[in-house]
């Protein structure tokens, strides 16, 4: 790439006077940055959504000293420079803010790449790969969106950190009170453990939660998703501007598990008494690739009970809470697994002990009990392989009259059906890659297409299509679901016919990998470089085989084949169908 210009020295950003550089000056100060497995953050060059070389006079801004301002909240120009486009911050010194630092949108952000220490209340990224190299201290740390990514080196110090989808990548907590993951595990540790030669290695895992929110944040500050998930709500962003905490320290006794003992004993005992236990001696849930799970044994003359979480979908992390009724001592474990689901390594403990690793089993204890607790068997559980029971239970997170309700009087295709039944055996998401069946009565994703009746019922949303948000759905042009198309409605815009029916869908989703979908088009591309199978691939493609008789997708064009007969079919009638409504059609590659 040409080196390019700067158009001016210096310029002035939140108070504080930066120096201009181009993406050349830029990469001679973070192109060899690296995260915690030695490979390059940083290409300037890329020309992404992160590092763009389509916007006129794109530059950084670069702090050479130590910096201090009341608040940071990035953008890609000033009132005073509109006509630049800046592409990151880049502070080699510390950097103290009084109130927050903030990112400017979840989509797109400028980065923010600080060498020194980083000081502030509160700070809430998102929307590009931010680095923090000589350690943070803050208040709450939290972080929204696929789009963005934070590594932290050195230490941390944070009462609160939180994320929604975001990876967050650390070398070490120093201090730390609360890590919170709202959906599954998005925050990476370093870890020094000893190899099989004796030798002490550095790798980096997955940290499950430790808490709640409602455990440490004012309850004004937090909503509950569909699921019955915490998540924090809108509002908190004035908080954070003004400087100030949405943390409750008046909850001290629930983030610090001061009764944790009694507790626990008593989730012991109330588990112990249930018919299910009495009859199978243990009580087992598999939800989503997640297994929850109750059981007493012998061990070496004594006897234990031992509430415990497994979190699979290539995690590997199993957390056990263990009573010993003969000593009368609480055993705490964190464990990671190998792919034969034996422990790699391990950290135990006993209930007492500090240490923000034991806070997780705690939490993973207390969050199986409820899940323990709250899915109880149904009677017709015991009659899964019963073929005179239609609607039968699973040990998942829904029924299939439950899921059914969203389809109103249209019947459930048998091949939807079997598909429900695979995914409540295996779980979502652990067959296909961000593939999972939903329930979505209110249609408020396909509303904000279009607010006329006409509209939003001629869909049924069933399943999620990838990780951004997208979804699957039947365009209901027959009063049989088995002749109505999938189309996928893109979460950033889109709306495309994918399948000419279910058993098409499903035969997309054995290439096992998430649909991509833009204005324009969508399309399956699976790249073998970055490729991990998931973990119940193989089942699900014996089981298509042995329902369908399909082979599994192994190519690209092999999906590109299934869509364009699709589209073929039905994409003018679609198109035609959305423009009734004003909804504007993208021009297809292809075209």
């Amino acid at each position: 790439m040409k080196e390019e210009k700067v158009p001016f020295e210096t310029m002035e950003f939140s108070g504080v006077t930066f120096k201009v550089i181009n993406r050349h000056e830029a990469h001679t100060i973070i192109g060899d940055l690296t995260d915690f497995q030695d490979q390059k953050i940083y290409n300037v060059f890329e020309d992404t959504w992160r590092f763009p070389d389509y916007e006129e006079n794109p530059i950084f801004l670069l702090a050479e000293d130590d910096v201090e301002m009341d608040s940071f909240e990035m953008d890609f120009s000033t009132h005073e420079h509109e006509d630049v486009f800046i592409l990151g911050f880049i502070f080699k010194g510390n950097l103290n803010v009084t109130k927050l630092i903030s990112s400017f949108d979840t989509d797109n952000s400028p980065a923010l790449i600080v060498l020194g220490k980083t000081t502030t209340v509160n700070i809430n990224l998102f929307g590009n790969v931010h680095y923090l190299g000589g350690g943070l201290q803050c208040d709450t740390l939290a972080g929204e969106y696929n789009h963005g990514e934070l590594f932290v080196k050195g230490d941390l110090k944070a009462w609160l950190v939180y994320t929604d989808d975001m990876l967050f990548h650390f070398e070490r907590f120093t201090d730390v009170q609360a890590i919170i993951s709202a959906g599954r595990p998005d925050i990476l540790i370093c870890s020094n453990v000893q190899d099989t030669d004796g030798s002490i290695i550095t790798v980096e895992n997955y940290f499950p939660s430790t808490h709640k929110l409602s455990d440490i944040v004012d309850e004004g500050f937090i909503e509950l998703s569909d699921y019955g998930t915490e998540t924090l709500g809108n509002n908190y962003l004035e908080v954070f501007k003004e400087g100030l905490s949405i943390l409750d320290y008046d909850k001290k006794d629930k983030y610090m598990y001061t009764d944790f003992r009694n507790q626990f004993l008593n989730m012991i005992e109330v588990l112990s008494e249930t018919d299910e236990l009495k009859e199978n001696e243990k009580i087992v849930r598999h939800v989503s690739g997640t297994t929850d799970l109750f059981i007493y044994f012998d061990y070496e003359g004594k006897k234990y009970s031992q509430i415990s979480k497994e979190i699979g979908n290539g995690f590997g992390i199993r957390t056990r809470a263990l009573w010993c009724h003969d000593d009368q001592e609480i055993m705490l474990i964190l464990e990671y697994l190998n792919e034969n689901g034996d422990p790699k390594y391990q950290w135990i403990n006993d209930e007492n002990a500090p240490g923000i690793e034991m806070f997780c089993v705690k939490h993973a204890a207390i969050d199986t009990f409820d899940k323990l607790m709250s899915l109880e068997k149904n009677e017709e559980d015991e009659e899964d392989d019963d073929d005179d029971t239609e609607y039968a239970e699973y040990d998942n997170s829904f029924s299939l009259e439950e899921f059914s309700a969203q389809f109103g009087n249209y019947k459930l295709p048998e091949d939807l059906i079997k598909l429900y039944k695979f995914d409540q055996e295996y779980g979502s998401e652990t067959y296909s890659e961000c593939f999972g069946l939903t329930i979505t009565e209110d249609k408020t994703g396909i509303k904000t297409w279009s607010e006329e009746e006409e509209f939003y019922n001629s869909f049924i949303e069933f399943a999620g299509a990838n990780g951004s948000g997208s979804s699957y759905a039947y365009w209901l042009i027959d009063k049989d679901l088995n002749n109505c198309p999938i189309v996928v409605f893109g979460d950033e815009g889109g709306i495309h016919v994918v399948a000419e029916n279910t058993r098409r869908l499903i035969h997309l989703l054995t290439l096992d990998t998430e649909i991509s979908v833009d204005f324009d088009y969508a399309y399956f591309y699976k790249d073998d470089e970055y490729y991990e199978e998931n973990e119940n691939m193989s089942e699900f493609h014996e089981w298509v085989k042995n329902e369908f008789n399909l082979d599994a997708l192994e190519t690209n064009e092999e999906a590109d084949e299934i869509v364009n007969q699709a589209k073929s079919k039905y994409k003018q009638r679609l198109n035609e169908f959305l423009t009734k409504f004003d909804i504007e059609i993208g021009e297809d590659e292809d075209e």
